[in-house]
């Protein structure tokens, strides 16, 4: 499968700020939510409009990402938000794993919105009704 965009459309024309290795390794799944979207259509003629759509949907899952290991921190469905070893202390962060699930689930809705916001003029996104 190859990838609908690379690192340098990434920094230079979308502007994102996403550090490299994990820019190459979140791209693969962001070709493939674009992918499915369209069918595996040609993106002959709309090359640019695929590529911003795909750096957009690295970012969303980069976010996702960062939620679920928040998410792992967890203790008791409480976030833990620092902890210290000499006289023993822990602060939770007065988010739930509840918000964290509820943020997640709204990460996965913005994929779809940001591919119909890049591709919904293109065509590639029409499913023949």
């Amino acid at each position: 499968m190859t990838n609908y965009t690379n690192y340098d459309f990434y920094i230079d024309t979308y502007k994102g700020n996403m550090p490299k290795d994990d820019f190459n390794k979140l791209v693969i799944r962001a070709s493939y939510e674009v992918r499915k979207n369209i069918f595996n259509r040609p993106i002959t003629s709309y090359e640019n409009e695929v590529q911003l759509a795909t750096c957009s949907i690295a970012d969303i899952l980069l976010n996702i990402e960062q939620l679920e290991s928040k998410k792992d921190t967890t203790i008791s469905g409480k976030m833990l938000k620092s902890e210290s070893v000499g006289d023993y202390s822990r602060t939770f962060d007065t988010s739930s794993i509840n918000d964290i699930e509820a943020e997640i689930s709204n990460q996965k809705l913005k994929i779809i919105e940001v591919i119909r916001m890049y591709l919904l003029d293109t065509g590639l996104l029409y499913r023949g009704v």
